[in-house]
């Protein structure tokens, strides 16, 4: 059987940890420590092993938070380097983290320059979040200045950590209500020498996208007429763009296609059980004077316990068609059981879409 991620957290997880600590302070009682800690993490899930780790911590060594945070970061060590090859092993460093995220708002110029350490051996970018909440404007200063730093993993962490929509993490609802500040920020990445930097600032932008589309595609298009950032911009504009969203296609360059035809479209079998599959085709031909960059989409129509239905966009295709010129578009779309989604039995939907327009639809029926 696959381990899950939350078995990373186990006792030998806990024993590096407890090891790292007593290194640094032999007043630290590592086999108690350990044996308190463990105990509690199989009736635990991931977040919630390494916050039980962390308060441990808090618990386990001695002194107030500030003189505790020195002993965590010297316990931690010299960060790897910044041109090491990635992995999990990171993970281990985790509960470091959430000790500075849960335990230091007592201290937010200490605990927000750990969080800058820390970052190089697992990602701060959900523990630096209480001290956004609590003072944006102070946490901000550190952002700014992590923009500007050397390593990438740093720089990385001040377009992570202030994304409004950040996945399993504490939401920033003033940045999703006025994205300015973080986007102020992501100005000055746009143009990192580092991928993972870039991807970030494309996420954020994308988060950004879902709240503001216009302040989205206007700070898009500013950092295009600045940088080549066609793939950051084309990968931050992507649920516009699924959406159907006119200016944002116009900007990545799919305007047009009114005159484009979808012909021939089939999709089989007309019914199917959880675990298999539909195949669709369609000829799609330019029928306009010019020549048209087609953004092809397909949406699946999913029943809801209510009877209706809604969409899920799965990108498809990027084609040019000049005029007269056609295209041939075939898929294998399979509905199998995941966690993140519900499925009823009964009538569904795949719709074919090009620059975010319907062209064509088909029906089935799922059996559960």
């Amino acid at each position: 059987m696959t381990a899950s991620l939350k078995d990373m957290f186990d006792q030998a997880a806990v024993d590096f940890l407890a090891g790292k600590l007593a290194a640094v302070c032999p007043s630290f009682d590592a086999k108690h420590f350990s044996k308190t800690v463990a105990a509690d993490l199989p009736a635990l899930e991931l977040k919630a092993r390494a916050a039980r780790i962390a308060d441990g911590i808090r618990v386990a060594l001695p002194g107030r938070y500030p003189q505790q945070l020195a002993l965590v970061r010297k316990a931690a060590g010299k960060p790897p380097s910044p041109d090491a090859e990635g992995g999990m092993g990171g993970f281990r460093f985790m509960p470091f983290l959430n000790f500075v995220g849960r335990h230091g708002l007592e201290a937010p110029e200490l605990s927000l320059a750990a969080l800058a350490h820390l970052t190089c051996f697992f990602t701060a970018e959900f523990d630096v979040r209480p001290y956004l909440l609590a003072d944006p404007k102070h946490a901000l200063t550190h952002v700014q200045a992590w923009a500007g730093d050397g390593d990438w993993r740093v720089r990385r962490l001040a377009s992570e950590g202030i994304r409004p929509r950040l996945p399993w993490a504490m939401r920033l609802p003033m940045f999703a209500a006025d994205p300015a500040p973080v986007l102020g920020v992501l100005a000055r990445l746009v143009a990192d020498p580092h991928p993972i930097v870039r991807r970030s600032v494309a996420n954020n932008l994308n988060d950004i996208a879902k709240d503001h589309p216009a302040k989205a595609v206007a700070a898009a298009s500013a950092w295009l007429k600045a940088h080549e950032a066609h793939d950051i911009v084309r990968h931050g504009l992507r649920t516009l763009v699924k959406a159907g969203n006119g200016e944002a296609l116009k900007l990545l360059g799919f305007a047009g296609g009114a005159a484009l035809a979808a012909t021939d479209f089939a999709l089989s079998p007309k019914k199917i059980a959880l675990g298999e599959a539909v195949r669709f085709s369609a000829t799609l031909r330019n029928d306009g004077r010019r020549r048209v960059r087609l953004s092809i989409d397909y949406a699946v129509h999913h029943r809801k316990a209510n009877g209706g239905t809604t969409a899920k966009v799965f990108k498809l295709a990027v084609r040019d068609l000049a005029p007269g010129e056609s295209c041939r578009i075939e898929k294998r779309h399979a509905i199998r059981a995941i966690t993140t989604r519900r499925y009823y039995a009964g009538a569904h939907a795949l719709a074919l879409l090009v620059n975010g327009r319907e062209v064509a639809r088909g029906d089935f029926v799922l059996k559960i």
